[in-house]
């Protein structure tokens, strides 16, 4: 706290340009503002701040605890019968105080007048949140009115038997309040005074200006009503949406509904118009201004009409009373030919102001609730929140109609001869509409018809049939037998909003078919092949070749001109062979042909004859579908019987090894003709190693193991194993023989890395006559 009041009293020290008290004295005496106290005294720092200030002093509860009553403030006269104010607002005017004092005297008596809603008994952090009444000593002209102590300060006695006295026309800084809700300002103060007579008041702010209370008590505080009339609140302006809030083109009628009540509970609202502000465009420049007391009238070309409305009328002023409501409803007509050329829709923006005044005549203030450009609070003018209703673009309609001298004209084609009549059927605010396109399609071609046959652009078509625009043109229309030509006519047109409005109509003419002759010849080579026999797997070859054309004349003589396109070939034993037609698909006129081979797989038994119909299809350039079909036969021949014999055998090979040493002896090495013995080594073409020996014996070795390395003997044990040898079949028919002849070759090696190698030659020979041819 202390930190805070002396950095108060710096800013202070700073802020009176260094000032001395007794010229600040003589300044002021010199030029008063207003009888009997000190002027520009209405930014001070309020009574607790002030009293912290002095050294010494402090408040535990941050407020004083004003109880004394020795000097007060009894009565506040506004020298203006009207004066007012806005709840909230700091504002200042003249009145007559009377100073009444419950003490013989009084020294230095100060009157602090809070500018928040604070008192000025509470502490405020050391901020200029009050003003100050400072009556200057003797100046009144009144005997309480005294100066006693010789400083600047007034003092007040009842000695000379007065106890009051008055400050006329004293300029009053405080802030606007109505606490109680009468409707009259609350005047709210605190007094100070000293009760010892000194010279120690100044009007300097080092460290304050005026007087302390003695003590946290030794003051006065109260509020009381003053004759300063209240500003009444404005009220809020409810504007219903509209109803409807859309119309399309040309517009239509609007009906709003209008209502607000006056907050004030004290207090009437005096009215002195109604108006409806509209945005035409809704560009925020208000254009137009309907007085719902004025009188209505018919709507007639493009414009705004109020057409109706039942809200109460002044005369002049409509007097609202205390929370008392208005309402009414009024109807707007809106007549719009021309909306906006990017067919948006035409916004009609709008408000209701409305203007009033309080009691005294003065506009009732207190916030800025109108758009830009539409009235001013200060001259009581406040509006309801924007609405918005649209006039929304029908486009203009057209319809066009076509039709032709004919609808079928013979192949190769003819010239035909069109009308089109382009019909105006939109309303009468789309009259007239502007031709601007007029096409004729065929397929792709996209053909303007401005400046063909009668045909042209940019001229206007009034609605209605009887001003229908009518216009002819001459087109060759050709193409094969069969096809028909479809032309499209398609009219675009603007209105006065350059929206479009576009139709077309159709004419077909059809060209007469002549039908295409296809051939198709089917021949094979050979014609004669081998049987198959019993053997499925066993197949034929056979080359078919297919000769496909375009006849010159069909089955009456008649020229054929079609090219057909040839796109399938089709087998009945052997399916789809398109894919396996080189040839196909292929385009050939009248007089051409084309071929393709495919060679096929036949089976068959002696004596079959194998036949198969292909058909060749293709469509003509009529679209028609064209076919034609052809066979083709193979006969199977009878072949004799032949024999190919073959041998083989199986063998099983027994072996037994003795170590006749005094070392462990281990089989390193075991291979039959160098193929290493294991279950399926084989040389690859005469042999195959097999681990079946368990099924023989051989001597009293009943199912021996299979011969394998690694196998250790001891001194004088001995091993005995087998495997078979599968023999591959090798008979010759020509010599009737098969030999084998190889080697099992043994290896074994002792503890001291002595090896010891031996072989065992195998032989089988067989030999067999040859089969007699």
């Amino acid at each position: 706290m202390m930190e805070r009041l002396i950095h108060s009293r710096l800013i202070r020290i700073l802020s009176i340009a260094l000032m001395s008290t007794a010229a600040l004295y003589g300044l002021m005496k010199s030029a008063p503002a207003s009888a009997g106290a000190y002027p520009n005294l209405d930014a001070v720092a309020c009574m607790a701040d002030a009293y912290l200030m002095k050294p010494g002093n402090s408040l535990p509860q941050d407020a004083l605890n004003c109880t004394a009553n020795d000097v007060e403030i009894t009565q506040v006269t506004p020298t203006n019968p009207n004066e007012e104010c806005t709840p909230g607002q700091v504002f200042s005017f003249n009145a007559d105080v009377t100073i009444r004092t419950n003490a013989n005297e009084r020294y230095d008596t100060t009157f602090y007048l809070p500018l928040t809603e604070d008192s000025p008994q509470v502490v405020q952090d050391g901020g200029d949140n009050c003003s100050m009444i400072l009556p200057i000593p003797g100046d009144s002209g009144y005997s309480a009115d005294v100066e006693l102590d010789g400083d600047v300060c007034g003092d007040i006695s009842k000695a000379a038997g007065e106890d009051t006295y008055v400050l006329e026309n004293e300029t009053i800084t405080m802030l606007c309040a109505d606490e109680d809700g009468d409707n009259r300002a609350d005047f709210t103060y605190c007094a100070a005074w000293d009760n010892i007579e000194r010279d120690n008041c100044t009007l300097a702010e080092d460290p304050y200006p005026g007087q302390i209370p003695n003590t946290k008590s030794k003051c006065n505080c109260d509020t009381f009503n003053i004759d300063v009339f209240i500003k009444p609140t404005p009220p809020v302006i409810v504007k219903s949406e509209g109803n409807p809030t859309t119309r399309s083109e040309p517009g239509g009628t609007y009906t709003f509904n209008l209502s607000f009540t006056n907050p004030n509970s004290q207090t009437s609202l005096y009215l002195s118009s109604v108006t409806d502000e509209i945005d035409i465009n809704g560009d925020g420049s208000y254009d137009k201004t309907l007085n719902l007391w004025g009188a209505t009238s018919s709507p007639g070309g493009d414009g705004v009409y109020l057409t109706a409305t039942n809200c109460t009328v002044g005369s002049p002023l409509l007097e609202i009373a205390p929370s008392g409501t208005y309402s009414c409803q009024f109807t707007v007509h809106i007549v719009d030919t021309d909306l906006p050329d990017d067919q948006s829709p035409e916004l009609y923006k709008d408000v209701v102001k409305v203007t009033m005044q309080d009691k005294n005549g003065d506009a009732v203030t207190n916030g800025e609730t109108c758009p830009a450009g539409v009235g001013t609070s200060a001259a009581g003018e406040h509006c309801s929140v924007e609405r918005t209703v649209q006039v929304t673009n029908i486009p203009p309609t057209i319809t066009v109609v076509k039709t032709a001298n004919t609808d079928e004209v013979l192949e190769p084609g003819a010239n035909v001869t069109y009308t089109v009549t382009v019909t105006n059927t939109s309303q009468d605010f789309d009259s007239p509409v502007q031709l601007t396109t007029l096409t004729d399609t065929i397929g792709a071609v996209v053909q303007d018809l401005d400046g063909i046959g009668t045909c042209a652009t940019g001229g206007y078509i009034v609605n209605g049939a009887m001003n229908a625009y009518t216009c002819t043109f001459t087109q060759y229309v050709g193409g094969d037998q069969g096809e028909s030509v479809t032309n499209v006519v398609k009219a675009v047109a603007i209105d006065n909003e350059s929206d479009e409005a576009m139709h077309s109509d159709s004419w077909t003419v059809s060209i007469r078919d002549v039908p295409s002759v296809v051939e198709l010849i089917k021949e094979a080579n050979p014609t004669s092949v081998d049987e198959t026999g019993d053997d499925p797997t066993v197949y034929r070859d056979v080359e078919y070749t297919f000769t496909f054309s375009v006849k010159t004349v069909d089955s009456m003589g008649n020229p054929t001109v079609d090219d057909v396109t040839f796109d399938k070939l089709d087998d009945d034993k052997f399916g789809d062979l398109t894919s396996q037609c080189s040839a196909l698909p292929v385009t050939l006129s009248p007089g051409q042909s084309d071929s393709c081979t495919i060679t096929l797989q036949l089976q068959g038994n002696a004596g079959d004859e194998h036949v198969n119909v292909a058909t060749i299809y293709g469509t003509d350039e009529d679209g028609l579908m064209v076919s034609d079909d052809d066979d083709a036969m193979v006969t199977f021949l009878d072949l004799p019987l032949q024999l190919t014999p073959e041998f083989a055998m199986k063998a099983t090979a027994f072996v037994r090894i003795v170590n006749g040493n005094v070392d462990n002896m281990t089989i390193t090495t075991m291979n039959f003709n160098g193929v290493p013995v294991f279950d399926g080594s084989t040389d690859g073409s005469s042999f195959v190693i097999e681990n079946n020996a368990a099924m023989s014996s051989y001597d009293a070795v009943v199912a021996p193991d299979f011969c394998t390395t690694g196998t250790v003997l001891i001194p004088g044990d001995v091993y005995e194993c087998a495997f078979t040898l599968k023999l591959l079949p090798g008979f010759d028919p020509a010599d009737g023989s098969i030999n084998l002849l190889n080697d099992l070759d043994i290896q074994v090696s002792d503890d001291e890395g002595n090896i010891e190698s031996s072989s065992v030659g195998i032989q089988i020979v067989t030999n067999e006559p040859a089969l007699a041819p």
